[in-house]
C-alpha cells in the first residue's frame, strides 16, 4: 500500500528514518499506541500487519521498569526486536503493558498487582494480502508466607490486513485479571477488551474509523464495589503534504465521542471532541531531523457529568516537539522537554522552557540493520 510518510531524513526513498518511536509519536500529536495515518514502528501494536514493511531493526525505549503507567514525565521501559527472513517478518517485544487497566487498577487499590513483565509475539506475512497477528502474554504473583496471595495474568491478541490502500484491524484482551490486594478476595477483572477500525487512503488523503471498548469489574472483600464500561468511537480525516524535498506538514481532524459508565456507583461522563492537529517534520541537517505540533479543539469540545451538568472543555491546546539525531543505522529520538528548575524530575516540556543540560526526554534508541 503507498502512503505518504511523515518522514524526515531520506523523504524520497522511504529510509529507515521514516519509522521511530513513541517520542516522534508525541510530538507529532499522535497516539504512541500507534497512529491511524502515520507510518511508524509503533503501528505493529494497532495493526500487525505493518510488520510487512517495518522490519529489520532493534528498539529500546528508555524509561523506569517499576512504573506501571508510561508517561512522558514516568517512562516505561521496554524495548524489542523486529526482523524479516524471506517470504515472513517476526517480533519479540518486552514490556509494553497496557496505561488503561494499570492505572484504573491502581486507582481502586494500589496493592493490587499490575501488568508486568509483558511478553509481544508477532508473526506476519504476505500473499498478496498482507496480515499480521500478534500475542500478548504476562503472568505475575506474589506469595508471601502467612500472607495474601496476589497474582495477575494477561492475555491478548492483535490481528491485521494492509490490502493496497485498505487497512483493517482488530485488537482484543481476552484476560487480565488481578485477584488479591489488602485481602485475599479482593479482585479486579477486566473486560473483554475490543478495539476494532480501518482507514481507507487516496491521493494524500487518509479516512479512518476506530472503535474501542473495554471496563473491568472491581470487587472489595468479595463484594462488588464498581462496574465500569468504557467506549470510544473516533472518525477522522488527515491530509499529508511535501514543503519540500526534505520536509513535510500534515493535518488532521477527528471527531472523538466518549462515554464512562459506572453501573454499580451510577455514575456516568461523556465528552465529545473535534480536535485539529497540525504537525510537520523536517530534516534540519543529515544528522538531525525536527518536529513538532499543536492541537486545539474547533467548534465541538464538550463534557457531560451524569447529575452534574454540562461543560466546556478548557485549555485543550496542546503543542509538543521533538528530534531524531543519527548516526548512521543508528538513531536516538526524543521529545524536546526539560527538567524544572529545581532538577526534581518534573518535566517541563511544555512550559516554554529549553535547557541544553537536560534537552530531550522519552529518549528511544533504534538500530536498522
Amino acid at each position: 500500500m503507498k502512503k505518504h510518510l511523515m518522514v524526515a531524513a531520506g523523504l524520497a526513498v522511504l529510509s529507515t528514518s521514516a519509522f521511530a518511536t513513541k517520542a516522534r509519536l508525541q510530538a507529532l500529536g499522535q497516539d504512541t499506541s500507534g497512529s491511524f495515518f502515520l507510518d511508524d514502528t509503533r503501528s505493529v501494536f494497532l495493526n500487525p500487519a505493518k510488520l510487512n514493511t517495518m522490519n529489520n531493526y532493534v528498539v529500546t525505549e528508555w524509561g523506569d521498569a517499576d512504573n506501571a503507567a508510561d508517561s512522558e514525565a514516568n517512562a516505561h521501559a521496554e524495548g524489542g526486536f523486529f526482523r524479516k527472513s524471506g517470504s515472513m517478518a517476526y517480533g519479540l517485544y518486552f514490556g509494553n503493558e497496557s496505561n488503561l487497566n494499570n492505572t484504573d487498577r491502581t486507582t481502586e487499590d494500589a496493592n493490587f498487582r499490575s501488568a508486568d513483565n509483558n511478553i509481544e509475539l508477532f508473526f506476519a506475512g504476505d500473499m498478496g494480502l498482507q496480515w499480521g497477528a500478534r500475542v500478548q502474554y504476562a503472568s505475575s504473583k506474589d506469595e508471601p508466607t502467612g500472607g495474601i496471595k496476589k497474582e495477575n495474568d494477561v492475555l491478548g491478541l492483535g490481528l491485521g490486513i494492509v490490502k493496497n490502500n485498505i487497512e483493517a484491524y482488530a485488537n482484543l484482551l481476552l484476560k487480565d485479571e488481578s485477584k488479591g490486594a489488602t485481602v485475599a478476595n479482593d479482585a479486579f477483572e477486566a473486560d473483554m477488551g475490543l478495539q476494532v477500525g480501518g482507514s481507507y487512503s487516496m491521493n494524500d488523503m487518509t479516512f479512518y474509523v476506530d472503535y474501542d471498548k473495554n471496563g473491568y469489574e472491581h470487587k472489595n472483600a468479595g463484594t462488588k464495589e464498581n462496574e465500569v464500561e468504557k467506549t470510544t468511537m473516533t472518525i477522522g480525516v488527515a491530509k499529508e503534504r511535501e514543503i519540500s524535498k526534505t520536509a513535510k506538514m500534515f493535518m488532521d481532524l477527528r471527531f472523538t465521542n466518549f462515554k464512562n459508565e459506572d453501573s454499580v456507583a451510577k455514575t456516568e461522563v461523556k465528552t465529545k471532541s473535534l480536535p485539529l492537529t497540525v504537525g510537520f517534520e523536517t530534516e534540519a541537517t543529515s544528522w538531525l531531523t525536527l518536529r513538532a505540533s499543536v492541537s486545539q479543539n474547533v467548534v465541538i469540545g464538550e463534557t457531560e457529568t451524569k447529575g452534574t451538568g454540562k461543560s466546556t472543555d478548557t485549555n485543550t491546546t496542546n503543542v509538543n516537539a521533538g528530534a531524531t539525531l543519527t548516526f548512521g543505522k543508528l538513531m536516538v529520538d526524543g521529545v524536546i522537554g526539560t527538567t524544572d528548575a529545581s532538577r526534581t524530575g518534573t518535566i517541563n516540556s511544555e512550559k516554554g522552557s529549553l535547557a541544553t543540560d537536560n534537552l530531550m526526554t522519552r529518549v528511544a534508541v533504534h538500530y536498522w540493520f
